[in-house]
């Protein structure tokens, strides 16, 4: 299967409350103050994960409690994306998904009892394996999690989640869910984005670089019972992949796109771009316009139309869409352009897994309102020089400060977000802490020439907020001119090459 149209969003849009916390900040494992990689953005009243190391369910538990960051409802998160299948930014899938099946699963028994409560009657539940393979009810019923139908439990975007990741992840949840005779009570899809060698390399033309067939065709997987069958995603002509719409829509899905592009890194990584559309101009409701719509002859006249008050009008007037009025006998289309201003550009979020060279996904990063870029490696040490430290993180398929800070400038970004340090790097308080993170910030500030850089910290909140004013604007042709000669310059130090 390749992947579906995504819809056009060029109609603009009310603009939905985002932000984005971050789960996990330290790189290969966790330290005593950092969790290993995750990411939880909310767009409205949808959670979507990138990257879930292990610890994650917990780290979104502490959100409940923590007085920095919004609480995050397992049951609301509908999409997962994998950056790249390395155990530290995926590792704690299984566990997440568990943990939005206890919450779904307590929705469904508390409809149920609902349900029951009111017809006096009382359903046979059938038992199924979960969470470890013991015997316990199943609250949500086999009719909800087997039933042969690809479309999921219900039109609600709540009964599906999304996983999207590189070629691997489908094998991989389906080795872990399966020998672990874990059930679900809801549905979810796996799509695969695969590169150009991917596809080659299954048409029977190319191994890969180590000479033998890809991990992911080693073995194969009947799906699991709650699997509804994925997608493969090809890439564009760019080598970037627009991420299938969420099988069950949802008001994310009407205003944002996702993409994705590849990353260079150690095994096949990628970078996800959240890319709104335009947003609604203002609505200027003036006197005139009050007094016209208010009149006792067009009252009358949207009476019979079943509009109970003209000021109802206005908003299909903020929404792009002419209305009717009458005047003097005659009926009169307002048009929205005479009161409504013209639309602003949506927001864009974009954020990298591990990388050593992100030029490919500069065109989709072009005037990002924020940028999350790894920052693993930084001469912070007595004896440390930039050069060094940056030629043992390229041979690691990573980035340094200034790296990160170069990629934000040359797409033109408003906000660079540094994550992904080194166990070295405390992520408390302290005033050492505090100290170091502030040396690191400082780097990434010299060559993104700007000082809107933030060094992450776990459970710290971001919001996702629309650019304002007037803003020169990068074309993405040109984003990708100057990330390709910044990478290229920092690839050299050492010895390598695009």
């Amino acid at each position: 299967l390749v992947a579906m149209s995504h819809p056009d969003l060029t109609t603009p849009v009310k603009p939905l409350d985002a932000s984005i916390i971050f789960l996990g900040t330290c790189s290969m494992r966790p330290s005593h103050t950092r969790n290993v990689s995750g990411n939880a953005i909310r767009i409205g009243r949808e959670w979507t994960i990138v990257d879930c190391g292990e610890g994650t369910q917990h780290q979104i538990l502490k959100c409940s409690s923590h007085s920095r960051c919004t609480r995050i409802s397992p049951g609301n998160i509908t999409r997962i994306l994998i950056t790249h299948l390395h155990g530290d930014h995926c590792f704690g899938l299984p566990g997440l998904m568990c943990l939005i099946d206890n919450a779904v699963s307590a929705t469904v028994n508390d409809s149920n009892r609902n349900a029951n409560s009111s017809s006096r009657s009382q359903k046979k539940q059938t038992k199924r394996p979960r969470h470890g393979g013991g015997d316990e009810d199943n609250s949500s019923g086999d009719s909800n999690v087997d039933d042969g139908n690809d479309e999921g439990r219900s039109a609600n975007v709540k009964s599906i989640v999304h996983i999207v990741g590189p070629r691997g992840l489908r094998n991989m949840v389906r080795a872990i869910m399966l020998s672990s005779c874990t059930g679900l009570s809801f549905r979810f899809r796996v799509d695969e984005l695969w590169t150009e060698r991917d596809i080659r390399q299954q048409q029977g033309s190319q191994q890969n670089s180590n000479g033998g067939a890809h991990f992911a065709t080693v073995f194969g997987l009947a799906n699991h019972p709650s699997e509804i069958t994925g997608i493969v995603v090809h890439p564009g002509a760019d080598s970037t992949w627009t991420i299938p719409t969420h099988p069950a829509g949802g008001p994310m899905a009407s205003s944002w796109r996702l993409c994705a592009a590849p990353l260079q890194h150690t095994i096949d990584s990628v970078g996800y771009a959240f890319i709104e559309g335009p947003h609604r101009g203002s609505l200027n409701v003036t006197k005139a316009l009050r007094d016209r719509l208010l009149t006792d002859e067009n009252k009358t006249y949207q009476n019979g139309m079943g509009i109970s008050n003209p000021l109802q009008l206005l908003g299909f007037l903020q929404k792009g869409e002419s209305a009717a009025i009458k005047e003097r006998g005659v009926v009169v289309q307002l048009n929205p352009g005479e009161y409504v201003s013209s639309p602003t550009p949506g927001r864009k979020l974009v954020v990298l897994g591990d990388t050593c060279d992100s030029r490919l996904l500069a065109g989709l990063a072009a005037n990002a309102d924020m940028i999350v870029h790894e920052a693993t490696n930084a001469a912070i040490e007595e004896g440390e020089t930039r050069d060094a430290v940056a030629k043992l993180a390229i041979v690691r398929g990573h980035s340094t400060p200034d790296a990160a800070g170069a990629f934000a400038q040359a797409c033109g970004a408003k906000q660079l977000v540094l994550t992904h340090f080194s166990s070295r790097y405390k992520g408390d308080d302290s005033a050492e802490s505090i100290a170091i993170m502030n040396r690191i910030v400082g780097q990434a500030v010299e060559t993104f020439q700007s000082n809107s850089v933030v060094a992450a910290q776990d459970l710290m909140e971001i919001k996702l907020t629309a650019q304002k004013g007037p803003r020169d604007l990068v074309s993405p042709s040109a984003a990708m001119e100057s990330a390709a000669a910044a990478a290229d310059l920092y690839l050299r130090k050492a010895g390598q090459s695009f």
